[in-house]
């Protein structure tokens, strides 16, 4: 008997919960990566555990701070290139092709970094795994959000972020234990491991995006991928609905690359990407490269050489960050996008303020310092950590997603390789006066995302304002399979309709 349960009105199957959190894996082995090189600095640049290995690899690779700025500014280089190739990648192969090429990269480029023989051969390594985060970030976010249902689309879309601040966590406690010249090398093996399980999982158990799927006209595969996705609910309206979508798409919006975003083809769009361009840039640009990348080093300095205290205060924000992102999940629809990035920056900006009182005072401000971290990491998880891996898909139409897509997070990721690269600048010239950069940086963010950033919490992918559809729209499905979009009446009088016939389909309801 036909299941009486729109799919429209699903929350949260199990398969699609399995789908997304395949897909956020991702966001483990990147947030590994990020954090990797906090702990072992000392170890692998300044040869502090000794220069015997016990194997035919060096027990260390000696280099000065800068020169470990541009090894660790390799990643986010990676990074950017990662995300302009998505945009053709996504579009020519699908969301979930697109994912294991990444997994690829990462695999390759956990290799050549745990087997490396020096300072190229390492930089070279960071640089992969930097291809195969910036494919990720663009790739994971299009794909969760166009197989998650309106209601749980902020909660699975948090996926990423969760699993990375999680990357983050437990790369600090490995760190702690295996940053020694014989034990190092595995850290940078365990994701490699990881991203090849993933693979497997994405070969095997998950399903393409059958918007994608419609988007390329295999028409079956797309439904069949649709009703495995929403389990036994009636997907017909549903599955119109994004047939409806693809078709206006087609006969009225050809795709959009990134020169013609650049050259306001469609200046609404073109705004809209300037605002994920700036989501995602915030998403690095206001100082959590420091906190999560350099932390154990300048918070010595800052504790008169006690790294004991400096690693457990990272510790400590690392799992800040995961009930952080919990706290987005479970208010995400009640707070909504716009909101958590507002406290978010605010968050971070005063924080930044309290980290340069704090820095300055001395000792006797050691305890300011310290909640001036807590509070950075616990405010910049609930909104740019976040949101910005969420928000394309939300405010861009299928024909401009992954051009905008790829906009978005090459923006991250070049903000990511200045700040990392321009900090140990900053905090040899400014030093307990670097955070004013960023106490400027998050204000300025407040008051653009105040202005200007729309709320687009529960929109319709398939139905936000670039499809031309108005929001009260009509949808039906007729008798023999016809797809019928009554829109509003025009100001002329006459009535907007849109019908077309999905012939392709066998309709099993």
């Amino acid at each position: 008997m036909p299941s009486t349960t729109k799919s429209q009105d699903l929350g949260f199957t199990s398969y699609m919960i399995m789908c997304a959190c395949v897909a956020a894996i991702s966001g483990f082995t990147v947030g590994w990566h990020i954090s990797v090189p906090n702990v072992p600095q000392a170890v692998i640049t300044q040869c502090t555990d000794g220069t015997i290995s016990a194997t035919s690899l060096p027990a260390c690779l000696p280099m000065s701070d800068f020169t470990w700025g541009y090894t660790i500014g390799a990643f986010p280089i990676g990074g950017f290139f990662g995300s302009i190739a998505s945009m053709y990648l996504n579009n020519k192969y699908g969301r979930r092709a697109n994912m294991l090429i990444a997994c690829a990269w990462m695999i390759a480029g956990g290799i050549l970094s745990s087997c490396a023989i020096n300072i190229v051969m390492y930089s070279f390594g960071r640089a992969f795994v930097g291809v195969a985060s910036g494919m990720s970030g663009s790739s994971v976010a299009i794909y969760v959000s166009e197989i998650s249902t309106t209601k749980s689309r902020g909660a699975l879309g948090s996926l990423f972020e969760l699993f990375l601040n999680t990357g983050i966590l437990i790369t600090q406690i490995c760190g702690m234990y295996m940053s020694t010249a014989n034990a190092w090398r595995f850290l940078w093996a365990i994701p490699t491991f990881l991203a090849a399980i993933q693979a497997v999982l994405l070969v095997f158990f998950v399903v393409e995006s059958p918007r994608y799927l419609c988007s390329t006209k295999e028409y079956d595969p797309a439904c069949a991928a649709l009703q495995r996705l929403r389990s036994d609910a009636d997907i017909e309206e549903e599955f119109a609905e994004m047939l409806a979508a693809r078709q206006r798409e087609e006969n009225g919006r050809p795709s959009m690359n990134i020169w013609d975003i650049i050259v306001l083809k469609d200046k609404t769009i073109s705004w809209n990407t300037v605002i994920v361009m700036v989501l995602q840039a915030y998403n690095q640009v206001g100082g959590i490269g420091p906190i999560s990348v350099y932390s154990v080093g300048f918070l010595t300095k800052i504790f008169n050489g006690d790294s004991s205290l400096a690693t457990d205060i990272s510790l400590a924000a690392a799992a800040g960050n995961i009930v952080a992102v919990f706290i987005a999940i479970g208010f995400m629809n009640r707070v909504g996008r716009k909101g958590f990035m507002l406290i978010s920056t605010a968050g971070t900006c005063i924080a930044s303020i309290m980290m340069v009182v704090g820095s300055s005072g001395g000792t006797k401000l050691a305890p300011l310092v310290i909640t001036s971290v807590l509070l950075f990491t616990f405010t910049y998880s609930m909104g740019c950590g976040v949101i910005p891996w969420m928000i394309a898909p939300e405010l861009l139409p299928l024909h401009a997603l992954s051009a905008g897509s790829a906009l978005g997070n090459g923006a991250n990721w070049l903000c990511n390789f200045i700040i990392n690269t321009v900090w140990p600048y900053m905090d040899a010239n400014l030093k307990e006066y670097s955070f004013t950069v960023f106490v400027a940086l998050n204000f300025v963010a407040f008051v653009f995302l105040l202005i200007f950033m729309p709320e687009t919490t529960g929109r319709d992918i398939d139905f936000n304002e670039e499809t031309t559809i108005k929001d009260d729209a009509e949808f039906t499905v007729d008798g023999r399979g016809s797809a019928i979009v009554n829109t509003n009446t025009n100001s002329d009088g006459t009535d907007e309709l849109a019908t077309f016939k999905t012939e392709h389909i066998n309709h099993k309801h």
